[in-house]
């Protein structure tokens, strides 16, 4: 594989990776995953020597940089919506008490999400 055709592929690769940072940020799905696919198929049997990517390794850094950066935008937003299910998936029945003072439990189970309509 040529060096020009290397460093062309590592460029798409960056600017798709950025792409993929505003649509997640966007919480633009259908894009999202259209982005995800185009970067499987770019990295389809992409397998450059090492002396293919001298001299490329300042946009190395950066597609790795990016890499971690969606990795992490994408993680974090996962623990929130967990967070927030858990949080909505509480039981919402008030805390009674007995007749000498003592926290008693309901038996009664009532959660705003049921996962029915």
């Amino acid at each position: 594989m040529a060096v020009e055709r290397v460093q062309q592929k590592l460029n798409a690769l960056l600017d798709l990776l950025q792409q993929e940072r505003r649509a997640a940020i966007a919480l633009d799905m259908q894009e999202f995953e259209r982005l995800v696919t185009c970067k499987q198929q770019l990295m389809d049997g992409f397998d450059p020597q090492p002396h293919e990517v001298e001299g490329v390794e300042d946009l190395l850094k950066q597609i790795e940089q990016d890499n971690r950066r969606n990795a992490y935008l994408i993680w974090s937003a996962l623990g929130w919506v967990r967070q927030t299910m858990h949080f909505f998936g509480q039981s919402t029945v008030a805390q009674t008490y007995g007749g000498a003072g003592q926290s008693l439990r309901s038996k009664q189970k009532v959660h705003l999400l049921t996962g029915r309509v």
